[in-house]
């Protein structure tokens, strides 16, 4: 009888630890679905805020977005343009020097080189003047988006187009991963 209430003991003593084991893993599994629910709960409160945020700035972060992308477009365009020389002085026509004297054909290349001269010298300056307008005008645009991203960055909106999408629709999923893409 001693032996079979041994054997009862440790039969009793196994379901027990079988029990106990059991309830821990039901409490671990429990804690991990209540820690996944209280981290959903926080992004839901955290996506709430972002979009309540976007609602409160959109109207000046669509103004900064505009800006960007006009100094953006005008800066392409402007990286787009080349210079256009002045018109090159007419050369003699070799027909019509043909009816001219030795002397007067002489005298003829002579104009159409000192007009040659003039030109170059007045093509020069010309190119030099639309070098630093267009130098000028870059500065002013590159100061326009710098601006622009700087007011963006102010209000915690990232310079990339999928963030500016985002905040421009208030769109809260969108905005969780454009925040969450810029925090890693």
């Amino acid at each position: 009888m001693g032996q079979l209430t041994g054997a009862g003991l440790v039969a009793a003593t196994l379901l027990g630890l079988l029990l106990v084991g059991c309830n821990g893993a039901e409490r671990e599994r429990r804690a991990e679905a209540e820690r996944q629910r209280a981290a959903a709960v926080e992004r839901q409160r955290q996506q709430g805020a972002l979009v309540s945020r976007c609602r409160r700035q959109r109207g000046a972060m669509s103004e900064q977005v505009r800006a960007l992308s006009s100094s953006s477009a005008a800066l392409s365009r402007l990286n787009q343009q080349s210079y256009a020389p002045l018109p090159l002085p007419a050369a003699p026509d070799p027909a019509v020097l043909a009816r001219f004297t030795r002397d007067d054909q002489e005298l003829e290349q002579e104009r159409y080189q000192q007009a040659l001269a003039r030109w170059r010298e007045a093509d020069g300056a010309a190119r030099q003047r639309w070098q630093a307008q267009q130098a000028a005008e870059r500065q002013q645009l590159s100061a326009r988006q710098n601006a622009a991203r700087a007011a963006l960055a102010k209000l915690g909106v990232a310079a990339s187009p999928e963030a500016q999408s985002a905040w421009s629709r208030c769109d809260g999923p969108a905005l969780m991963a454009v925040t969450q893409g810029a925090a890693n």
